[in-house]
């Protein structure tokens, strides 16, 4: 059995995680794993769960933590939790605990380079490290706690300062300096830390940046703790504006001596990943659109988030694409991009996501934990210009660990529903083009000689395709691929209702399943019921319907009716109208009548009646 606390607090038998529900029970297993081998006695854990203020039952209540423990555990004696007069002691066999497994690998790493075995020093070291998925006990919440959570990451920092030189000495300059970057972001008043980037920053010849990172440090100092940096800093930022060479920071420069070590000059300085999606040739129109969402982004401010929503289709990503090409130059230290729309109406998990960043950003330790994950790649963030490009957002949950925390990186993020809980974020909702853009969409992609030709068909495909940009490249994609077929015939083909959404559809991209992603996603059964019930309700897409109406003909109430409709108009499944009736898109119309019938619907025949659901 496995106990891991250099992280979350996790219990491993084999490949299987026990899990430990129970808040103070897990304060328990803590205390007892803190002070394995020792004897904790009774009022110190009842000090520790119940923060000095332990009720009247605290003593048996703790026998009963310690009885589940050992029944979860599985432990078959009282020989590995032992009851002893006035305490309780955990018996671990060698390494069981992670953290004594750090503590060896830390002594071993440090012996290591004191007799001269600097590889063999530094692998121990980075071992060490490997150890930790976050903060120690970052899932127990105990505050009492936290005077030895802080001093397990007074211990991991000390190891990676260690760790960082060796690596310089190896003459691994460019591979730390995103990590020493990432580092002085979460520990900014280490001033090792800082010595050691700079050193780093030399070494692959950013002197620049190196006295820039002086000048970071040295703000920082004054402005949070009224301080200059110390004798070491400051020499060494004289040699570097001198041009002497510097070396790492070893014992006797940290000291008040100098070190004359010289670095290694390999590798050139990390290039963030460039992973925005090729920007289209035929953009049209948006161009208010455009300048509001660069607007957004011209002026630096912590944590930028803009927002963009709207309806399947109508042209969200092409935008948010378009301006971030735009944006590229004001965020010089990359642009990432994650698709949130997913394969097979699967979403991926922001932990997935983060895992393919971090490795981008300099992080090559990769938590199990997701929000070590997300606050390990805000941390990376915090001294960089990056733009997040998040697209297809369907739930807070979904975005909010992939935001920039603090510092002067931003995220745009795309979505059918507007996410206003995020503090301090810019919204735009984005509609259909007008008939003349929607046009234009059209001559740009399928060429304007073949649309000039035919200009009463095209307008005839631009108003059957309702205006929506994905419907318009769809239908040009098709026209592309034939160039025989006239656009009459295709405008006849789109005139068939019960054949339309299969002419919008080519290549694997459908506007059905784009719409029908919306669908899937609603939580709401009565949502979900309303939208299959207005699928074949009648004059819906032209005349619209009002909430009483849908009331007397569901037996719902009123009030669940218009929250349901309210929630498929956020998710623009539907169009809320002044006069607080609602309209349904024909296209969503299609896609709503094609639903099979549920318990509990009323479905409008096509005689002219109501009739239950099966």
């Amino acid at each position: 059995m496995e106990f891991r606390i250099l992280g979350c607090l996790q219990v491993w038998d084999g490949d299987r995680l026990i899990e430990i529900d129970a808040d103070k029970q897990r304060t328990v297993l803590a205390v007892l794993l803190l002070r394995a081998g020792q004897t904790v006695p009774v009022h110190e854990l009842e000090d520790q769960v119940w923060g000095g203020v332990p009720p009247v039952t605290a003593k048996n209540t703790l026998q009963a933590y310690v009885y589940r423990l050992r029944k979860v555990l599985r432990f078959d004696s009282d020989t590995a939790l032992v009851t002893e007069a006035g305490g309780y002691r955990m018996m671990l066999p060698e390494g069981a605990l992670d953290l004594h497994r750090f503590e060896e690998l830390t002594a071993s790493g440090r012996a290591a380079i004191k007799a001269g075995r600097a590889e063999e020093g530094s692998a121990a070291l980075q071992a060490a490290l490997d150890l930790w998925r976050g903060p120690a006990l970052a899932d127990v919440t105990a505050a009492s706690l936290q005077g030895d959570v802080q001093r397990l990451e007074d211990l991991r920092i000390g190891v990676a300062e260690d760790a960082a030189e060796a690596a310089l000495a190896l003459g691994r300059q460019a591979t730390m300096v995103p990590r020493l970057e990432t580092l002085v972001a979460v520990h900014p008043y280490r001033e090792r830390l800082w010595a050691l980037l700079m050193v780093a920053l030399c070494g692959t010849g950013r002197q620049a940046d190196a006295l820039a990172a002086y000048g970071r440090a040295r703000a920082r100092l004054r402005e949070d703790l009224g301080i200059e940096p110390g004798p070491q800093l400051r020499h060494l930022h004289r040699d570097i504006l001198s041009g002497r060479p510097v070396g790492r920071m070893g014992d006797a420069f940290w000291s008040g001596g100098t070190t004359s070590v010289p670095p290694h000059t390999g590798g050139g300085p990390v290039r963030l990943a460039a992973e925005l999606p090729r920007d289209t040739s035929t953009f049209v129109g948006r161009r208010s659109e455009l300048a509001e969402v660069c607007d957004w982004f011209s002026a630096d401010g912590p944590g930028r988030i803009g927002m963009i929503n709207g309806p399947a289709g109508v042209g969200k990503t092409t935008l948010a694409v378009h301006a971030a090409h735009r944006l590229a130059a004001r965020f010089p230290d990359g642009q990432l991009y994650a698709n949130l729309h997913g394969a097979d109406d699967t979403t991926p998990e922001p932990a997935e996501i983060l895992r393919r960043w971090l490795p981008m950003l300099g992080v090559t330790t990769l938590p199990r934990c997701g929000e070590e994950a997300a606050a390990l790649f805000r941390s990376a963030l915090a001294t960089r210009r990056v733009l997040v490009v998040v697209d297809g957002a369907a739930a807070i949950g979904h975005v909010s660990p992939l935001l920039p925390g603090a510092g002067a990186s931003a995220a745009l993020v795309t979505g059918t529903r507007a996410l206003t809980m995020i503090d301090d974020s810019a919204h735009l909702t984005l509609h259909v083009p007008d008939d003349e853009e929607a046009l234009e969409l059209l001559r740009r992609t399928a060429g304007p000689d073949r649309v000039d030709a035919e200009l009463m068909a095209a307008r005839t495909v631009v108003h059957l395709c309702e205006n929506l940009p994905l419907a318009i490249r769809i239908v040009a994609a098709r026209l592309a691929a034939r160039p025989e077929l006239p656009l009459k015939a295709v405008a006849d083909q789109l005139a068939d209702e019960q054949q339309r959404l299969e002419e919008l559809a080519f290549g694997g991209l459908t506007l059905r399943a784009r719409i029908r992603a919306g669908y899937d996603r609603l939580l709401s059964p009565d949502a979900r019921r309303m939208f299959r019930t207005l699928g074949e309700w009648p004059h819906v897409d032209t005349t619209g319907v009002a909430a009483p109406v849908l009331a007397a003909h569901t037996g719902l109430t009123i009030p669940r009716v218009r929250a349901a409709l309210n929630t498929l108009a956020d998710v623009h499944l539907l169009l809320a109208r002044h006069d607080g009736s609602y309209r349904m898109p024909t296209l969503v119309r299609l896609v709503a009548a094609e639903l099979e019938a549920e318990p509990g619907d009323v479905r409008w025949l096509p005689a002219g009646g109501l009739a239950d659901g099966a």
